[in-house]
C-alpha cells in the first residue's frame, strides 16, 4: 500500500541520474518512487539504437525494484537482459547502470529535501 505523502502529486521525478560516454551517447533515467522502491522509470537517450536498448533495459529492471536491489545491479544484469549487443558498444551497459544508479540516489537526496525537486526540469512524458 502506497503511504499518501510518499506520493509526488507533481508527477514530477523523483530522482534523475545522467552519464555520458567518451563517444558522446548519453543516458538520463527518471525514476518515481514509493517508500524505498521504484514504481516507475522512463528514460531519454542520444546515441545508437544500443544506447537505447540499455537504456530501456535499465528502466525495464528497475520497475518494481527495491533501491538497495537496484543499486547492486552491474553492467552484466544489462547484458544479460539485451543478448546480442556487440562488443564494441558493451561500454553501454556501463552507461546505463550509472544512470540508473544515480537516479536513485538522487531520489534518496530528494526523499531527504525535498525542496530541490521544485528545481528540476520537466521530465519525459
Amino acid at each position: 500500500m502506497t503511504d499518501a505523502k510518499d506520493v509526488n502529486p507533481a508527477g514530477q521525478a523523483d530522482g534523475i541520474g545522467r552519464t555520458t560516454s567518451d563517444c558522446g551517447d548519453l543516458v538520463e533515467l527518471h525514476v518515481w518512487t514509493s517508500g524505498k522502491s521504484v514504481v516507475r522509470a522512463a528514460f531519454r537517450v542520444e546515441g545508437c539504437s544500443n544506447t537505447l536498448a540499455a537504456a530501456a533495459a535499465a528502466a525495464a529492471l528497475a520497475q518494481g525494484r527495491s533501491f538497495g536491489d537496484i543499486l547492486a545491479l552491474q553492467p552484466g544484469d544489462i547484458l544479460d537482459r539485451i543478448a546480442g549487443l556487440p562488443e564494441g558498444a558493451r561500454h553501454i551497459a556501463d552507461l546505463a547502470v550509472a544512470a540508473l544508479h544515480a537516479a536513485v540516489l538522487d531520489a534518496i537526496r530528494n526523499k531527504a529535501e525535498p525542496w530541490k525537486r521544485v528545481y528540476r526540469s520537466r521530465t519525459p512524458t
